[in-house]
């Protein structure tokens, strides 16, 4: 989830560029920046949230509207692409693959907009992805508005995740954790259930994952940000953070992997991965934005 106050209108146009290039790494935006406007696709109301999906020209974007009328951009795609990604922090929670070369099996909680379903079916099919989501809204809206199909490797559970990581089922090779829902005083105020937070979750978490598995967590700017990340820190082998700025969200990667990874071998598998998978976005870009401490 990232704020709508952050995404500027160069983010939302760069869709325009990937139709006429779909590989192209590093596309530049059009000069007619002021011609596209928003138009309304849907607006729903769930359980859970109020939904809203609009297009901006070829893009396609999933809002939660919260209570005070702001607007969290959820999920974006282009709907002549929709495997590419085009919100940075969906970029770089892929720094996943820097840190253990096994995603066979991958657990996404929190669907969205199913554009981390699209990037994963479309460039590493054979990844077998398990999402999970609780609002069946959600899982309609991904189906209805976002072109989330069938895939022979891909199962969608709707489940609250808490309950899913209890029953008996495989064990994960990676666990993307991008849950948000509205604020309410069972979530921390960017939308993350309060139970998903603690020791007990990480444990449960940790259960469920391979030999040296990871967790990577999607973490927004807010006032118990440090409180979080020392919970990660004390139950994981090893800690990773990835930021390009201060605004932008946090990826903390946790791994059960006592060997420490340095940045300089990222740089190396992330050469590899440019070569090897001609994704919309550099992973160098990605391991550049490593930091040693948070």
């Amino acid at each position: 989830m990232r704020q709508k106050s952050f995404i500027s209108l160069s983010i939302i146009l760069i869709a325009f560029t990937i139709v006429c290039s779909e590989k192209q790494t590093n596309p530049k935006t059009p000069q007619t920046t002021n011609s596209i406007s928003e138009e309304l696709v849907a607006e729903v109301k769930s359980k859970y949230s109020h939904i809203k999906v609009a297009d901006y020209g070829s893009l396609r974007q999933l809002y939660f509207v919260r209570d005070s009328g702001e607007e969290a951009l959820e999920s974006t795609i282009d709907l002549n692409y929709p495997q590419n990604l085009f919100l940075l922090y969906t970029q770089t929670m892929f720094a996943s693959f820097f840190l253990n070369k096994e995603h066979s099996d991958t657990l996404l909680i929190g669907l969205g907009g199913g554009g981390m379903v699209h990037f994963l079916n479309h460039y590493f099919p054979h990844v077998k992805v398990d999402a999970v989501e609780i609002d069946p809204a959600i899982v309609e809206i991904a189906k209805k508005y976002f072109k989330l199909k069938v895939h022979p490797s891909t199962r969608i559970f709707t489940d609250d995740a808490a309950n899913f990581i209890l029953l008996p089922g495989k064990n994960y090779d990676v666990i993307y954790m991008d849950a948000f829902l509205k604020p309410t005083s069972d979530t921390d105020s960017t939308g993350v259930a309060n139970k998903f937070k603690g020791q007990t979750f990480l444990q449960k978490l940790k259960s469920r994952l391979k030999q040296n598995g990871i967790v990577v967590f999607n973490i927004n700017n807010h006032e118990k940000m440090q409180e979080d990340i020392q919970t990660i820190e004390h139950e994981f082998a090893q800690i990773y953070f990835f930021q390009k700025n201060r605004s932008g969200n946090l990826i903390v990667i946790g791994s059960t992997n006592t060997n420490r990874i340095s940045q300089d071998k990222m740089k190396e598998i992330a050469g590899v991965l440019d070569k090897n998978y001609k994704v919309n976005f550099s992973f160098l870009d990605i391991a550049k934005y490593y930091l040693e401490k948070f």
